[in-house]
């Protein structure tokens, strides 16, 4: 009752000496549209006004200016363009460009599912514009049907950023607040949780849902409480579109599930990707392995560790054996370089040094008897092995048992 006393007291009033109210063209909770001349340019415009019951909220009326703000930074073919705002005596209002026409909403009433080729042109077109406000790091929060004009010449506009939060801007919202409408929130904003661009890919998917089958994929206000429908948008997965209208190609469906992911990674990480797999139905091209896979979300997830198995070793290289092959050959050429002079002697060297055993030391446990050699050849063989004692010669030569080298008795008898 309120709102249609707000509007029959504006009809016919001129704001700021310039735009004359007219016909209403929409109304909700907070503001109504009127169809409206300017009277300087002599042209149709479009002003929204804030409801009367909000015009003394300065949470509301911060949110008004703020859309104003917002909108006014976006330039874009398929965005309603803002060209003024301002009060006067105490009404709150926004000057925005007329689009002759219908919303997506009316449309759906009217005529109900949309071709699935129609369906996918008008959200490229939904696509392109919310792209342009990600780009400017406006993220619109409110996408659905309501909100998407069609104009007379087949152009969609998206419009009422209202309450789109800008990244730059202050917030205008409490902690767990949750804004836009159950039928298509998010999962994170129906939890009151922070949003991002992927937040309005889940609302489209939710609007291309309903031009494709005529409904909500979880319901509406209209049967059903809006908690009831947020509850729903967070715990439960949505039916295929193709279940309730089978001329939807399996392309086409893959789209709307991978859009209306409930996980933010898991979905098209932007517009533009989203787009692009529109553009791939809409060629007659199927999509790479899955749904939205050739745009789809890149989501970099945590590398899990490989076991050491078939697979592990077959990644080993070719060359590995030989390494092995090589270690162990050195292995081997040490040990018998260490045991070669106490094993293998030439029998050249053997032959020209003689062993010699001192008469006072026990006989080498042999059982030939010792050469017999003269003085003059025991002195001889003598000053040849001084220069090796301690090295390999004397080693090889002398066969002296480690009892008599460690048993300093043995020692001491000799030196006797």
């Amino acid at each position: 009752m309120a709102i249609v006393q707000a509007v029959t007291e504006l009809w016919g009033r001129v704001l700021a000496g310039r735009y004359e109210l007219g016909r209403v063209l929409g109304a909700g909770g907070m503001a109504t549209v009127y169809l409206a001349d300017d009277r300087l340019l002599e042209r149709q415009v479009a002003v929204k006004v804030l409801n009367s019951s909000y015009a003394q909220d300065s949470l509301a009326v911060a949110r008004f200016r703020a859309e104003a703000c917002t909108a006014a930074r976006l330039s874009h073919p398929n965005i309603v363009a803002v060209f003024d705002s301002g009060s006067d005596a105490g009404v709150h209002y926004l000057v925005m460009e007329y689009v002759p026409g219908q919303s997506l909403a009316e449309l759906l009433r009217r005529h109900g599912p949309l071709p699935p080729r129609r369906a996918a042109e008008l959200t490229s077109q939904v696509c392109a514009a919310l792209a342009a406000a990600h780009t400017r790091g406006v993220v619109h929060r409110d996408v659905k049907p309501g909100n998407v004009l069609l104009g007379g010449d087949g152009r969609l506009k998206v419009a009422d950023f209202g309450i789109a939060k800008a990244a730059a801007a202050p917030a205008l919202t409490g902690d767990g607040m949750v804004l836009g409408t159950a039928a298509y929130l998010s999962p994170e904003q129906a939890k009151g949780e922070p949003v991002d661009p992927r937040s309005d890919v889940y609302a489209l998917g939710c609007v291309l849902y309903e031009l494709l089958t005529g409904a909500p994929p979880f319901g509406s206000a209209a049967d059903s409480p809006p908690v009831a429908v947020a509850i729903r948008q967070v715990s439960e997965p949505p039916e295929p579109p193709s279940r309730r209208n089978p001329r939807i190609p399996a392309p086409l469906d893959a789209v709307v599930l991978t859009a209306m992911a409930k996980q933010p990674g898991q979905r098209y990480q932007s517009t533009q990707a989203m787009h692009g797999d529109l553009a791939r139905v809409l060629a007659g091209r199927s999509l790479s392995t899955g749904p939205g896979a050739a745009e789809a979300p890149t989501v970099t997830r945590p590398t899990l560790p490989v076991a050491a198995g078939p697979a592990s070793a077959a990644r080993r290289p070719a060359w590995a054996p030989v390494r092995l092959l090589a270690a162990a050959g050195i292995v081997v050429a040490l040990m018998m370089a260490m045991l070669w002079p106490d094993s293998a002697a030439p029998a050249g060297r053997a032959q020209a040094t003689p062993t010699i055993v001192p008469a006072s030391t026990s006989p080498p446990a042999t059982t030939a008897a010792p050469p017999t050699t003269t003085p003059s050849q025991a002195g001889r063989v003598k000053r040849a092995r001084e220069p090796d004692r301690g090295g390999h010669h004397g080693r090889a030569v002398g066969h002296e048992r480690p009892r008599d080298r460690d048993d300093p008795k043995a020692q001491g008898r000799g030196d006797h």
